[in-house]
């Protein structure tokens, strides 16, 4: 009997594995330094780098200590905020705001965002491609010795049916992108399984 392919959605969506920070960092040392920008901070990267499972991390922390966290995940050309300020200010209003995919929304969203988190006492961290205007919190940028070891770690000792040349041949086809090197890891598990 086969085991479940490890690199399934489940055991790889955002918050399912834990974000490997750079020797030296965690996430306590983030949410001080996510304080003393001012509670307002980016996550930067390319696509695949991470960013979204830093901020499922992160996330689960905030509200471990009682933050009220309004998690608004954007997807292509989403210009506008799917949800009004106005929504944000009942009796359970937020502490902290998070946008994954900041950089959809548009120039004027952008800033009455920022204007409303900033006018009420609420923290602000974003996930984007590029810088915009807020401090960096973390830029990540995925190496290879990174997506090997995650790799082993999904694969849990059943290293015969990936090799290490599969995993740097993938990593370097996809630019770094590590969700595009665990699709094909899922293909290449199920090849040899």
């Amino acid at each position: 009997m086969s085991r479940e392919n490890p690199f399934s959605t489940k055991f790889v969506r955002p918050g399912a594995l834990p974000y490997q920070l750079r020797q030296g960092q965690d996430l306590e040392t983030l949410l001080v330094r996510f304080e003393s920008i001012g509670r307002a901070g980016q996550i930067v990267g390319p696509h695949g780098s991470g960013k979204s499972t830093l901020l499922a991390d992160m996330i689960r922390l905030w509200e471990e200590r009682l933050e009220r966290v309004v998690l608004i995940e954007l997807h292509d050309d989403q210009r506008r905020l799917p949800i009004r300020f106005s929504e944000f200010c009942d009796s359970e209003a937020p502490t902290l705001i998070a946008v994954d995919g900041y950089e959809q929304l548009g120039h004027g969203s952008r800033n009455s965002l920022r204007r409303f988190c900033r006018r009420h006492g609420i923290g602000l961290v974003v996930t984007t491609h590029q810088s915009m205007d807020i401090p960096d919190l973390v830029r990540c940028m995925p190496g290879l010795a990174l997506v090997e070891d995650l790799v082993r770690q999904l694969l849990q000792g059943e290293a015969e049916c990936i090799s290490s040349d599969d995993i740097r041949r993938a990593f370097h086809r996809h630019g770094g992108n590590i969700r595009e090197v665990l699709f094909e890891m899922y293909d290449l598990f199920e090849c040899g399984s």
